[in-house]
């Protein structure tokens, strides 16, 4: 008996170490693992700056500023997790030589779990990865590996889906948090790194838009707060620093300079924007420029008031103080010891720029010549007084001597009579793409010139905008810049180009004059063209509120590229210009013509705005002249 039981134990035993030897070949086979390095993406705004709450109090205009809120971030840290050194318990799917191979499903020791492509015995391809704790990965896998392009889900929904090197983010990706924040841009090594955009809140009126350098803004960018306001320029380690922009809509001002740590410093220029009724004739605001010092005037300085008159000298924290000039509105000057904002010898005397004051006790003198013209940029030389004049010698030479006073004379009063009119025209144009400025009243610049022209029709004559910018330049003394889209038109320039276009056009038409004939093609020109047809906005570009900011900061590479595709004409002025098929065989070599936007799509587009390149017939004209602005308007109406 003793011997038949210690037989049956020793083949128990063997029976065992069988059993285990069997398992642990399996373990060796079918064991499959990841190793991923875990990282933190906090996506935290800074604590609150001072910046937005700097005080820009300022004696004439009184200005009271509330700290900013503290600005949202990603309370919770969220980490690719690791996938230590599991064991498969069991897997289904398909093999290939006892190899995991095709399609599978593999259940890890512990609550893991992996259904996707597996090859030679790794997760290889597109797979799903579910860790016992509810963060899964779906997505590429490399030789166990997760390594491509995939997303991963947190337990409590955040989520992220885009490049993924090693089971960290890195490239480029979208990151969607649970209190609504969102990150879309760039990473390294699982941090926010290089361009990208990050939403504060789900309706994306308040976010950053710029470089990043681990998880922290940095480099060039453009924060916009909840309120309205808007930050663009550099930033250092979250804080701005450098060159930058500030503009508080919420309180009408804006500062454009030097920055140190979060805070104005160094030479720059802040504004005070005045409210004033819309087509105010006096676009002037309250302005400063000089030296700051964390957020106040310190330093020597220029204060610009919006009635004309300036001061010019030292400051300490934001008040006049030591030597300095004080310019009024009359033209009278004077100088010498101011303190606490006052005149040392008139301490009495208050300087509010606003009104014109009793000079009888003040020792003044008269201005010097290089004090009587304003160096504010912010004056109006576009305003409508005695002192308007037409500059039209070059077409008054075109007439007999003994008729060009009268044909001047005659023009002059055709002008005054739709000179509200054209006030309000003006206005309008000046004013587009600028719907989210502060200001109330702009100068009109070349682009929305040219919006003006294309929507009078004045175009449909079969004279393209580059012609019309020849015969403008005419009256010029420098035209070897007149399709310069930066220029700025002021009204009285509006006008002697009205004048000038007017007569180019319709001079040939001798049988619709009812007087001299500048007066004739003036008034046939507002008349026919300008009151029936201005103010209804076509094209691409300005003709929805809000893409025209988008829009034209692109302007300058544009005009690049339009200046690289550009061959000078054979003929005077020896100007540079581009046909319509120049354009559409641009499109077809840069690669831009598909089954989406065909050269019929691009004629369409080209035509849109133009009835001179189809005729009656359907026939199309190619070689008609485009200029920047209709080449401008064509990208985008292909885009």
């Amino acid at each position: 008996m003793a011997t038949k039981s210690r037989k049956t134990a020793a083949a128990k035993e063997a029976k065992e170490a069988e059993k285990k030897a069997a398992l642990k070949k399996l373990e060796e086979e079918v064991r499959v693992s990841i190793v991923a390095q875990a990282i933190e993406t906090k996506s935290e705004e800074p604590p609150p700056v001072k910046v937005e709450s700097t005080a820009a109090v300022v004696q004439e205009v009184p200005v009271e500023e509330t700290p900013p809120a503290e600005e949202p971030f990603a309370e919770t840290v969220y980490e690719e997790p690791i996938l230590t050194r599991i064991i498969v318990e069991r897997y289904e799917g398909e093999k290939v030589k006892g190899l995991y191979d095709g399609e599978g499903e593999a259940f890890f020791y512990g609550g893991n779990h992996y259904k996707g492509q597996f090859s030679e015995g790794f997760m290889h391809g597109n797979g799903t990865y579910t860790w016992a704790d509810g963060v899964s990965y779906t997505g590429d896998f490399v030789k166990n590996h997760i390594t491509g392009k995939g997303a991963y889900v947190w337990k409590d929904e955040s989520n992220y889906e885009g490049e993924v090197m090693n089971g960290i983010r890195h490239g480029y990706g979208v990151m969607n948090y649970r209190n609504g924040m969102n990150y879309a841009g760039n990473w390294i090594s699982g941090k926010q790194s290089g361009k990208g955009c990050l939403n504060y809140d789900s309706l994306g009126k308040s976010f950053y838009d710029g470089d990043w350098c681990d998880n922290v803004r940095h480099g060039f960018g453009k924060r916009c707060y909840p309120s309205g306001n808007v930050y663009t320029g550099t930033w250092y380690k979250n804080r701005r620093h450098g060159e930058g922009t500030m503009v508080w809509h919420d309180q009408c001002q804006s500062y454009s300079g030097q920055w140190e740590d979060g805070v104005q410093n160094g030479i720059g220029e802040w504004i005070w924007y005045q409210k004033r009724g819309f087509a105010s004739q006096y676009p002037m605001n309250n302005a400063y420029r000089g030296q700051i010092c964390q957020g106040l005037r310190q330093g020597y300085g220029i204060f610009f008031y919006a009635n004309g008159a300036r001061y010019e000298g030292e400051w300490e924290n934001n008040v006049k103080c030591g030597k300095g000039k004080f310019i009024f509105k009359n033209g009278r000057v004077y100088e010498g010891e101011f303190r606490d904002d006052h005149i040392v010898e008139f301490p009495q005397f208050e300087m509010d720029g606003r009104n014109t004051p009793d000079l009888s006790m003040i020792r003044t003198r008269t201005p010097l010549p290089s004090e009587r013209a304003s160096v504010n940029t912010h004056g109006s030389i576009n305003t409508f007084s005695p002192s308007f004049q037409l500059r039209i010698d070059h077409l008054l030479m075109k007439f007999e001597e003994v008729d060009r006073e009268e044909e001047s004379s005659q023009v002059m009063n055709a002008t005054l009579r739709h000179m509200t009119s054209l006030h309000r025209i003006y206005s309008f144009y000046s004013r587009l793409g600028l719907e989210s400025s502060c200001d109330s009243t702009f100068l009109m610049t070349q682009m929305q010139f040219w919006r003006f022209v294309k929507d009078c029709r004045l175009h449909h004559s079969g004279c393209g905008l580059a012609e019309m910018d020849r015969w403008i330049a005419d009256n010029k003394e420098c035209c070897h810049d007149m399709h310069n889209p930066n220029c700025t038109v002021l009204f009285r320039e509006f006008v002697n180009n009205l004048i000038v276009l007017a007569y180019h056009l319709y001079l040939s038409d001798e049988s619709c004059f009812t007087g001299l004939v500048l007066a004739s093609c003036f008034s046939r020109l507002i008349t026919e063209n300008v009151l029936r047809n201005a103010c209804t906005v076509k094209g691409y570009i300005f003709c929805k509120p809000g893409r025209a900011e988008n829009v034209l900061l692109y302007q300058d590479e544009v005009c690049e590229v339009y200046k690289a595709l550009c061959s000078a004409r054979t003929c005077f002025p020896p100007d540079d210009v581009l046909t319509m098929r120049q354009f559409l065989l641009y499109m077809k070599d840069m690669h831009l013509l598909n089954n989406d936007l065909t050269a019929k799509a691009v004629v369409d587009v080209l035509a849109s705005d133009d009835p001179n390149v189809r005729d009656r017939h359907g026939s199309v004209n190619l070689e008609i002249e485009m200029g920047f602005f209709d080449f401008f308007e064509a990208l985008v109406g292909c885009a």
